[in-house]
């Protein structure tokens, strides 16, 4: 595990070569899993521009346009994002810390409770590649459900929905609206990512133990969270990448994720997932986006004139989020589909 922490000691040239050997060699430890796990994130990648590649007159610099655009860089939605990120990359340290406490606190707890339920676990037989693969999958998909459970109750929860709205209230989209976020909203996301996360670790613990997989599991999952936020910068933005079929109810693309901003009342609460469509396909809210480009206007109500500034992103929302802890306040407004526009 030194020698992985090393490279952060490294020139950066020397850092970058260092992580291209990590990605292409396969030690005697579980880091092949690396390579293992980045190649889903290509193959989406590939499958989405190989269906942009069809288009007769298609630029890749259509895309680099897309995504610098001034129509959308100048517009006063995204100077929100801007001042959004700049005031909770602190708080985000702090927020992610606790989570990291609390994932470690559950992790324990789920393991003292199945050791006093079902005693002392018994080492595992399997080899550390296939510990590192169990590990690394049921993680993924651990965090992929509490990434679907958070969004549903933020959509379906009025107290929640005043918060992620800040969110939902962007009208062009760009990377930095992931960054568009009341942290109130990252706070209940994070307890709940380390809440399904952690029991989920500990029910591994018990039943495989940690140990061996140690530098694979947790260098595999910095992998994947990386090719996460890489493929995350494409959902937030004007750029059509859809995925039909098959594929459509397994990964969710970009276009999924734009049709989830979408105003239209057809398209919400649709697409809560993260990365994969399964859990909005089990529990159905799925809506696979068409081949060709659907006319989307972005927001929360097409009939309400955003300001976007301080105000409606970060102070209106607590006011708006208590008066549904009034006994008086007993609707649902502002929740969609329970209310008639998010």
């Amino acid at each position: 595990m030194s020698s992985f922490f090393q490279i952060f000691t490294l020139p950066l040239d020397q850092a970058l070569w260092r992580i291209w050997q990590i990605l292409l060699t396969f030690p005697s430890d579980t880091t092949p899993l690396i390579a293992l796990l980045i190649m889903p994130f290509i193959a989406v990648v590939a499958l989405a521009f190989g269906k942009l590649s069809r288009f007769r007159r298609f630029r890749y610099r259509k895309v680099l346009f897309l995504i610098l655009s001034k129509k959308y860089l100048g517009h006063r939605s995204h100077v929100l994002d801007v001042m959004l990120l700049a005031g909770n990359l602190g708080l985000f340290a702090i927020i992610c810390a606790q989570a990291t406490v609390s994932i470690v606190a559950v992790t324990e707890l789920a393991t003292w409770v199945l050791a006093g339920a079902f005693g002392a676990s018994t080492p595992t037989t399997l080899g550390p590649w296939t510990v590192g693969v169990i590990w690394l999958v049921v993680l993924f998909l651990a965090y992929e459900l509490a990434y679907f459970t958070d969004h549903y109750l933020s959509h379906m929860i009025p107290f929640l929905w005043e918060f992620h709205k800040v969110h939902h209230s962007a009208e062009v989209l760009s990377p930095l609206t992931n960054f568009r976020v009341h942290p109130i909203d990252s706070l209940v996301f994070v307890n709940i990512v380390a809440v399904i996360t952690g029991l989920a670790s500990g029910f591994l613990t018990y039943t495989l133990g940690a140990g061996p997989v140690s530098l694979g599991t947790w260098s595999g999952t910095t992998v994947l969270a990386l090719a996460i936020v890489i493929f995350s910068q494409f959902q937030h933005t004007h750029i059509w990448l859809p995925l039909t079929g098959f594929w459509g109810r397994i990964v969710l693309s970009p276009a999924h994720h734009q049709i989830h901003h979408s105003v239209d009342v057809q398209h919400h609460n649709k697409n809560m997932g993260n990365l994969i469509a399964v859990f909005d396909w089990m529990f159905g809210t799925l809506y696979i986006p068409s081949k060709s480009r659907e006319k989307l206007v972005f927001g929360v109500d097409a009939s309400i004139k955003q300001t976007h500034d301080i105000n409606e992103g970060l102070v209106q929302p607590f006011a708006d989020a208590a008066k549904h802890l009034m006994p008086q306040s007993g609707s649902a407004n502002g929740v969609q589909p329970a209310a008639p526009a998010r």
